[in-house]
């Protein structure tokens, strides 16, 4: 069968499930996380290209609030709770991809090992929001028709840490 050169348009959602441990420590009040979002837009894929990879960048967007007189550091850790090979699909047909916790793709992110973010949260802090990046990668030579590829339900579970601890918990 020939092929045109329809691209494919791709998409990721995560699915996050992460537990907030209570921690005891020496700051005062309690810090309180969650993912916000996430998101994996994969550029249009064209099955007539060839070798050529398609590259993408996602991002979680994390949200904060902090009831602490001092400025804490958060460290959330994200681990995906599935194993590749992961495979985004219309239909019968699926295009398969892998993700990354480096912008070189060369750590896949799997249930070993995480995608890392630290940021600052500000005193007092309410919603403060911060987010940061994983990287998608479908490999090239994939034949496939035109259509709407999605992925739903990729489970992440993740753990957070405070530095310095709040005595209410992080």
């Amino acid at each position: 069968m020939k092929k045109t050169a329809a691209a494919a348009a791709l998409s990721l959602a995560l699915t996050t499930l992460l537990a907030f441990p209570e921690q005891a420590g020496a700051a005062g009040g309690a810090v309180t996380c969650s993912v916000v979002s996430t998101t994996l837009s994969f550029n249009a894929y064209d099955p007539i290209a060839g070798t050529a990879d398609t590259l993408p960048t996602g991002t979680i967007n994390v949200q904060c609030t902090s009831t602490s007189n001092s400025v804490i550091s958060v460290t959330y850790n994200l681990t995906l709770a599935t194993s590749p090979a992961r495979a985004v699909a219309a239909g019968a047909n699926n295009v398969t991809y892998d993700l990354y916790t480096d912008s070189a793709r060369t750590i896949q992110w799997n249930t070993i090992n995480q995608v890392s973010c630290t940021f600052s949260l500000a005193a007092k802090a309410t919603n403060q929001q911060s987010s940061c990046s994983f990287y998608g990668k479908i490999p090239g030579s994939q034949d496939v028709p035109a259509g709407t590829y999605t992925q739903t339900g990729l489970a992440v579970g993740g753990t957070w840490s405070c530095n310095p601890v709040p005595t209410g918990g992080c």
